[in-house]
């Protein structure tokens, strides 16, 4: 039976549900979509995992928060049960661009992301991070029809949270800075970590951009590598935490 199940990739369309939730089965099926994402297949085997349709949707709108390449694909998923069993048997991608036009579009962004990176090299690993930090508050803005992936992030100067945390922590990767991605316990934002002066601190570019967006000088530094509990202060807590 094949069935067709749209991921919303809203942060707050993202749920959990210990019922269901087992981190095994998350990994697998993650770890499995990016390597067919990677080789261009169209068919995710799910077998050997055993997800259900909850199941699926949950940890398919993870990936969709937590990985860049899930901007080739199309958000409406096709998952198929052949032996109806209540237990899905395979997931099939449906690829945005051409092989060709994704290779150059990762091509684009690998530029992007390498002049960036070379820009700060040399200097302290904190001095890097707000450098990269403020040209994106200063060179980007919200994208009020929340388109997510990167192509369009550097294309437009728009993104969501989803698309600013993947690509920040895409070049801190690039200066071997310890970057992380995180979301919110209500599942409603996204935003980063830096392993800083020997201590996880919060990097929130879409609140950054709010406020350098009011025009006050350095506004976005206001809330710049915060602290856990500075963070919960203000209303956030991530996830896991």
């Amino acid at each position: 039976m094949r069935k067709f199940i749209t991921c919303l990739l809203l942060v707050s369309s993202l749920f959990v549900n210990s019922a269901y939730c087992a981190e095994d089965k998350g990994v697998m099926l993650k770890d499995r979509v990016h390597k067919t994402i990677e080789n261009r297949e169209e068919y995710v085997d799910l077998r050997d995992i055993q997800l259900t349709d909850d199941e699926a949707v949950m940890f398919m709108r993870e990936y969709f928060a937590e990985y860049s390449d899930a901007g080739f694909i199309e958000n409406t998923l096709s998952f198929f049960d052949e032996d109806e069993n209540s237990s899905n048997d395979a997931i099939q991608l449906k690829y945005r661009y051409s092989e060709e036009e994704t290779a150059q579009i990762l091509k684009d962004i690998e530029k992007k992301e390498t002049a960036l990176a070379r820009y700060v090299g040399g200097k302290p690993n904190e001095e890097k991070v707000q450098i990269v930090y403020s040209y994106f508050c200063r060179n980007f803005s919200y994208d009020d029809e929340l388109n997510y992936d990167l192509k369009h992030l550097y294309e437009e100067k728009t993104g969501t949270c989803c698309s600013f945390s993947l690509a920040f922590k895409a070049v801190m990767d690039r200066l071997d800075i310890p970057c992380k991605v995180v979301v919110s316990d209500d599942l409603t934002h996204e935003w980063n970590k830096v392993f800083i002066n020997n201590e996880w601190l919060n990097v929130d570019i879409t609140d950054g951009i709010r406020l350098y967006q009011t025009g006050f000088p350095n506004a976005h530094l206001r809330t710049f590598l915060m602290s856990d509990d500075v963070y919960k202060s203000r209303g956030y807590k991530e996830s896991n935490g």
